[in-house]
């Protein structure tokens, strides 16, 4: 039968459990198993070994917590844990006087912070993790973790990994001045892991300070030394790499340790242990990262990938946080009068692709014929069929009308009614259309330049144009996406109408009429700013999705 990845898995896993005799039949008045039978059982049993296995995982992370990894839940410590960081910045000073020159920065620390979620506007910071790798320690400050048993959705939660009422955590404004002096210093650099600088950035000026001195996000460092990574998250590189800076045997990732939740409502000492291999891992990564981009090439361009990033790269991630927060002001009447000038000249665009190509009634039917070729011969196929049935009919009639008229019997209702059915199936007859492709009906009436098919049809069909599709979209042929279209409008002058038609719509769907949609609130548009995001690794931007409508709701209704 036909099965999903997913659904192949879950009939795999309870064919498993089957085997071994650890289920029985699901139906309760014992008739036959069906397909959601056994995949509601396979779900249920990866689920419960799922769960198993996580709570193996918690297990053991707790039982094998190193002697150098730091979880302090007394504020009393707090200034030792600042002596801390200030030595490893002194001993950094001393013993790699020159090593982070280029970043322009004095010393350099892995940090992270762990969240109630990762929206950038609303979620807040529950804790604040920090590797010092010349001290070969590291450091968790809890100060948001709550206790969330019994509550509805919470049901994962046991005694062995949840936080308790009562449990010890440190006080969130004595951690923020602690801490604030260092990350707000931009002399001492600070490296966060996989796209989480701007995130960290964020939650820092939602807590009351600014981290300054954000010069290695390495995520944005793996974008730049191999764009084409299967996956650009911390534990797989970490699990990839890692044999090259001293990372071996199993690495855990937040799902393995936590599901796909927040880490607020666990354990202060099993998120701090994961927190703090996820800036040693992160640091490990960082300084891997740092020496293959200073060895890169050789003569004279060596070090050259590390003078990019230093130069451009490691200024992204703040400057990407103010401009995000800051936003853009818009000229709204600026873009309703580039409206009035645009508009016309892409109605005058797509008129002018008509004439060039000499699309009229012929070519309408050219190419409802060339697409529609399948439908074309099911319609042959029919009418033939009601062709036949219209003469088998009539044949039908006339030997009851012959019949009759031996017999003498021509006054007989029989008689009557077999003359009147002959004339109404030779008068269908008459208006049935041959079954033929020249009298088949048109499916398409009209060119769209919208109309993807029809576009592949102009392109490939009438123009020729060679299709390319390959090189960009591996098994697909005849596209005209985008990206395909834009590489072929370089290429091909017959398609320089079609590539001003593009030129405009682009203008008014990305910019001009857009544009004035996606301001927020307080009149500006606010973008969220990427290194590599694009398919093809550049620098992009994308509007903030934030939360669901019915948040303000509740607010306004609140208010």
């Amino acid at each position: 039968m036909s099965l999903t990845d997913k659904q192949r898995e879950q009939f795999a896993a309870f064919k498993r459990a089957f085997m071994s005799g650890e289920t029985g039949n699901p139906r309760s008045d014992g008739r036959s198993w069906t397909k959601d039978d056994v995949l509601t059982a396979g779900a249920a049993i990866i689920r419960k070994q799922s769960e198993a296995l996580r709570q193996e995982r918690v297990a053991e992370t707790l039982r094998t917590k190193p002697a150098n990894f730091h979880i302090v839940t007394d504020d009393a410590e707090l200034p030792a844990v600042v002596e801390r960081i200030r030595e490893e910045c002194r001993s950094q000073m001393r013993e790699w006087p020159d090593k982070w020159a280029k970043l322009g920065v004095r010393s350099l620390t892995a940090n992270d912070f762990e969240g109630t979620g990762v929206d950038t506007y609303i979620d807040v910071s529950i804790g604040y993790s920090v590797w010092l790798p010349l001290l070969n320690e590291g450091y968790y400050l809890p100060y948001g973790h709550v206790d969330m048993r019994g509550a509805d959705g919470f049901d994962f939660l046991d005694n062995t990994c949840a936080f308790k009422d009562g449990d010890a955590q440190l006080t969130r404004s004595k951690v923020l001045a602690a801490i604030s002096p260092y990350l707000s210093q931009p002399a001492h650099g600070k490296s966060f892991h996989m796209g989480s600088a701007r995130y960290d950035l964020h939650v820092a000026i939602k807590d009351g300070y600014e981290i300054h001195g954000c010069v290695w996000d390495s995520l944005d460092a793996m974008n730049l030394l191999n764009e084409h990574e299967e996956s650009f998250g911390l534990k797989p590189l970490v699990a990839k790499y890692g044999r090259y800076f001293g990372i071996d045997g199993p690495v855990y990732t937040f799902e393995d340790m936590f599901g796909n939740r927040s880490p607020a409502p666990f354990s202060v000492e099993l998120v701090g242990i994961y927190a703090i291999k996820d800036v040693l891992y992160g640091w490990k990564l960082t300084e891997w990262q740092f020496e293959q981009m200073a060895q890169a090439s050789s003569g004279e361009y060596r070090g050259k990938l590390l003078d990019c990033y230093a130069q451009i790269d490691s200024k992204l991630p703040e400057t990407d946080v103010f401009l995000s927060r800051s936003g853009f002001c818009v000229d709204l009447d600026g873009l309703a009068a580039l409206e009035a000038e645009f508009v016309p000249l892409l109605e005058q665009a797509q008129a002018d692709v008509f004439t060039a190509y000499d699309i009229d009634a012929e070519f309408v039917r050219k190419m409802d014929r060339t697409l529609n070729a399948k439908k074309i011969a099911e319609w042959i196929t029919k009418q033939k069929a009601r062709l036949a049935r219209n003469v088998e009919a009539q044949e039908k009639q006339r030997a009851v009308i012959t019949e009759c008229e031996a017999a003498g019997k021509t006054a007989l209702k029989k008689y009557t009614n077999a003359i009147d059915r002959l004339r109404e199936l030779e008068a269908e007859a008459a208006e049935l259309a041959p079954a033929d492709e020249e009298h088949a009906p048109l499916f398409v009436e009209e060119f769209s330049i919208t109309n993807g098919n029809h576009l592949a049809y102009l392109i490939y069909d009438h123009l020729g144009i060679r299709d390319r599709t390959g090189q960009f979209k591996r098994g697909k042929t005849r596209s005209t996406a985008a990206d395909v279209l834009a590489a072929y409008y370089e290429e091909e002058e017959a398609l320089k109408p079609l590539a001003t038609v593009a030129a405009y719509e682009k203008l008014l769907n990305t910019y001009v009429t857009k544009i004035p949609h996606a301001l927020e609130i307080d009149g500006r548009i606010h973008s969220e700013f990427k290194s590599g995001g694009t398919a093809t690794g550049r620098y992009s931007s994308s509007g903030y999705g934030g939360r669901p409508i019915d948040i303000l709701r509740e607010f306004e209704t609140e208010g």
